[in-house]
Parts: C-alpha cells; sequence; structure tokens
C-alpha cells in the first residue's frame, strides 16, 4: 500500500535484456528458464511492494530466436516447411510471455503481492523505405560453412555474410518502428492495474497497406531497446529503465581509461555519441533510445545492471539520463 501524503511513485517501463533467462551452458532443462526468471521477477515483485503501481515490463529475445532456426534448421528435412522470421518473433513473445507471467504470478503469491500482469503479443510497424531493407546487417540464427552459404543464399535468397571468422550467419533489416499496434491496449490493461509484458524482441514488424491497416508481417528484426522506447514514449510512461550486463553506459569502454558516466543530459550524451564512445548493436541503440524517450516527454532514462533494479531507481546506480 502506498502511504498516505506519500508522492505518486513514477509509471516505469522496463526492458530486460536477454540476461533475463540466461542459464548455465550445461542446462539442458527447460524449467532452468523459469528459475532464471525468478530473479528479475522478485525485483519488479520488491518495487511493488515499495508503492509502484504502473509497470511494463519489456523483454529481448536473441537466443531464443536463435534456437528456433536451430531447430528448423535439424529438422528441415523431416519439414520442408520454414517458419518465416516474424512468425519466430511471435512463438518467442509467447513463450518468453507465459514464463514471465507464470514466474510474476507465483512470485506474487509467495510475497503476499496482490497484482497480476498479462502478456500481450505485440506488433510494430516499420517503414517499407527503410534503408534497413537495402542493407540488412543483423545476424541472427547459426554458423554455416561457405558451402552452405552459397547454397543457402540460392534456395532461399537469403543474406549471408562472414561473421566474427567463425562462419557464415544470415543477415535480416533492422528497420526502426513508428508505431507499436497494441499501443492503446497497454494503456488499458495499465489502467486496470495489471503488470503488462510485452514488445518482446523489439515487437513483430508488420507494414500497413495503402488503407492504413495491416498488410503482413516482414522478414526483419527490431532492436528491442528502440521498440521499448517508442512504447514508453506512446503511452506517456515516467521512468525507462534498460537492464543489462553492465553497472552503466562507460565512457573509454574496456579500455584502461574507462570511467563510468554516472548522470548526463540527453545532449550530453549525444556528444559521447558523435565521439564513438557507444558500440554499435551493444550500448549504442541503448543510449539512441534514452535520447528519443526524455526527448519525447519522458523524465527520466536508466542503464543500469539487471540486479540493481531498485537502487537505479533510487538513483544511487546505474547511468541516469535527463531532458536537455
Amino acid at each position: 500500500m502506498q502511504p498516505k501524503n506519500s508522492p505518486a511513485k513514477p509509471s516505469l517501463l522496463i526492458a530486460f535484456g536477454g540476461n533475463a533467462l540466461e542459464t548455465p551452458e550445461s542446462s539442458n532443462r527447460q524449467r532452468d528458464e523459469f528459475f532464471a526468471a525468478r530473479r528479475s521477477i522478485r525485483e519488479v515483485a520488491g518495487l511493488i511492494k515499495n508503492g509502484y503501481g504502473k509497470i511494463v515490463l519489456t523483454h529481448g529475445n536473441g537466443p531464443q530466436v536463435g534456437r528456433i532456426f536451430l531447430q528448423q534448421e535439424l529438422t528441415k528435412n523431416e519439414f520442408p516447411r520454414q517458419v518465416t522470421l516474424d512468425v519466430c518473433v511471435a512463438d518467442s513473445q509467447g513463450r518468453i510471455g507465459y514464463i514471465l507471467q507464470n514466474v510474476f504470478d507465483s512470485v506474487c503469491a509467495e510475497l503476499g503481492v496482490n497484482k497480476k500482469c498479462y502478456a500481450v503479443i505485440t506488433q510494430a510497424v516499420v517503414d517499407p523505405g527503410d534503408p534497413a531493407f537495402q542493407n540488412p546487417d543483423k545476424p541472427i540464427g547459426v554458423f554455416y560453412s561457405a558451402e552452405d552459404a552459397e547454397r543457402l543464399a540460392r534456395e532461399r535468397g537469403w543474406v549471408l555474410r562472414e561473421d566474427a571468422g567463425r562462419g557464415y550467419r544470415r543477415m535480416v533489416p533492422s528497420p526502426k518502428p513508428l508505431e507499436i499496434v497494441e499501443k492503446n491496449l497497454f494503456q488499458n490493461l495499465l489502467d486496470q492495474g495489471f503488470i503488462v509484458i510485452g514488445a518482446g524482441g523489439g515487437g513483430i514488424p508488420v507494414f500497413r497497406d495503402a488503407s492504413g491497416g495491416l498488410s503482413h508481417g516482414v522478414e526483419a528484426v527490431i532492436d528491442k531497446d528502440r521498440a521499448s522506447a517508442l512504447l514508453a514514449g506512446e503511452i506517456g510512461i515516467d521512468c525507462f529503465v534498460m537492464l543489462t550486463a553492465v553497472d552503466y553506459a562507460y565512457l573509454d569502454y574496456n579500455s584502461p581509461r574507462q570511467s563510468p558516466i554516472k548522470s548526463a543530459t540527453a545532449e550530453e550524451m549525444e556528444t559521447y555519441m558523435e565521439l564513438g564512445h557507444f558500440l554499435e548493436g551493444s550500448m549504442k541503440p541503448k543510449v539512441e533510445s534514452a535520447i528519443q524517450f526524455v526527448r519525447s516527454g519522458g523524465k527520466r532514462a536508466i542503464i543500469a545492471n539487471l540486479n540493481d533494479l531498485l537502487p537505479a531507481l533510487e538513483g544511487k546506480t546505474g547511468t541516469q539520463i535527463v531532458p536537455d
């Protein structure tokens, strides 16, 4: 319960990185993903006990989508019909949403928290003219030999490129999201008191047709943090938190001069980004998403360690980014 006369807690969108469901490499039990999720969900339940009420949870799906593609490759002779990438993203959203929803209900029952959650299969509109479609640069799935890569390019029309000296991987477009289709549903569920889970893996990329309706899904993947920032802005979230494997965004990361950024304005973060401090495909999308969020009306964006959710919200750790 919120103490009387205490200030209202801000609404939150918390974006979990792929490590939220991370299990040991030696693990071969599906159930271990449920155990891994408990750590993150207990943090969220703790926030609710501390008076936070309006919370949206988003999540990555990289490992899960990679496994779906691997399963397809291993069974392609028995099941030649290949599932398209948009459907693979939907599959992973349902899987992870179920795990998080199941664990949330269990943890809340254990801690005496009277709250329910709801997982939303989420679509994100992208532009057919996005330059990303002309330059697929997001690697997905398993590694292939040069011979297999040539065959797959010929048979399936895939774009494959050598990746990190370990072989060839399929490259897909990563367009920018323009609109979260289910944004009104997110808002309605929050207003009814639910914790909402959605926008998994950045959302299922879809086009709109000339009449404004949804036409079909697209063979692409959307950055999870960009989609989360967009959703947070569309539904008027106060604070956007990106949880990852590091404690801060850093200047001169992984060098002897490395130093944490504890607080900064959007303009300062933009300057650091222009100076090349944030790696493409790693910290740079998080910083871009934070800047987008606070410039679209958000009050604060945070980049912090997965295990430091409450301290980060209290301003004790994590990179705190505010409007200019």
